[in-house]
This record gives C-alpha cells, sequence and structure tokens, in this order.
C-alpha cells in the first residue's frame, strides 16, 4: 500500500512538474528607484518576447537593437512624478540568455515623491498573458503593482 501511495504521488509530480515547464511565466519586472538623488529604473523583459515585439526585421548591430529598443519602450511606457512627466534615458541593454536587462535613468528634478504615475503597455498587444510589475522603493517604502492590459496604469501614492 505505501508503494502504491508513494507511486501515486510520485507520478503526480512528474506530471505537475510537466506541466508547470509547459506553461511560461510572462511577467516584466520594473524597479524604480532613487541614488545618489536621481531617479533609476531596472526593467527585465523575456527576450524572446521582447524580440518578437520590437520585431526581427532591426538591423544585426547592437547599436540598431538599442535604438529598436529604446523607440520601443517610449512608445509604450510613460512616468510621471508629482505631476511631471519623466523623461526616461535607456542607458544600457544587457541581452542575457533569457532576460534583456535595462538600466534608465529619469530625467526629472529630484523631489520629495508623493505620487507616481505609470502607463505601461509593454509586451500587452503580443503576449496575451503578460503582467507588468512595477516596483517602487522610495521613502522608506516597497510599493508593488501588477499591470496586464486589463489594468494598462497606476498611480502610486506615497503618504508623508
Amino acid at each position: 500500500m505505501k508503494l502504491k501511495k508513494s507511486l501515486f504521488l510520485l507520478l503526480g509530480l512528474l506530471i505537475l512538474q510537466r506541466s508547470a515547464m509547459a506553461h511560461e511565466l510572462n511577467f516584466g519586472l520594473f524597479d524604480l528607484f532613487e541614488k545618489d538623488q536621481t531617479y533609476f529604473m531596472e526593467i527585465r523583459l523575456d527576450r524572446a518576447n521582447l524580440i518578437k515585439a520590437v520585431g526581427t526585421q532591426v538591423g544585426r548591430t547592437k547599436e540598431d537593437w538599442n535604438c529598436a529598443l529604446t523607440q520601443y519602450m517610449n512608445e509604450n511606457m510613460n512616468l510621471a512624478i508629482n505631476g511631471i512627466k519623466a523623461s526616461i534615458e535607456y542607458r544600457e541593454f544587457s541581452f542575457l540568455e533569457d532576460v534583456i536587462v535595462i538600466q534608465a535613468q529619469l530625467d526629472i528634478p529630484h523631489q520629495i515623491i508623493s505620487e507616481i504615475k505609470v502607463e505601461n503597455t509593454i509586451l500587452l498587444e503580443t503576449i496575451e498573458s503578460q503582467t507588468n510589475i512595477i516596483k517602487a522603493s522610495f521613502h522608506e517604502k516597497k510599493r508593488s503593482f501588477r499591470l496586464n492590459k486589463d489594468r494598462i496604469s497606476t498611480i502610486i501614492k506615497y503618504e508623508l
């Protein structure tokens, strides 16, 4: 009887593991933070999904891809801090095996943050189950919000 239960449990675990491998989690991470009185954002996106969204007709050089990715990000991401629209300077694109990591600087004057408005449609047009997780770490408080095709924007408020 114990052997049957053990085999049944093992079979169940194998089926669950196989199902998990077949179903990919499609999400992007957008981490907003401050360093030396300057605002930054680190973005992590699935490499294959981002390449699919940008298009495969981009040139072959790293500079071509950096330009295409910058254009795509600018068209699909907007931020405002305390009502002031932030200009986002995408500084570095790291092409890892499964992920593209993007380092960005927000060109906006340093101030006490009470509100961050985020609009983000990155990968939503190409990946049905895409979720973009916005993390903000200011005033010693960490806040996280999920955006998807049904909710493309959020307002992060900090009570001071």
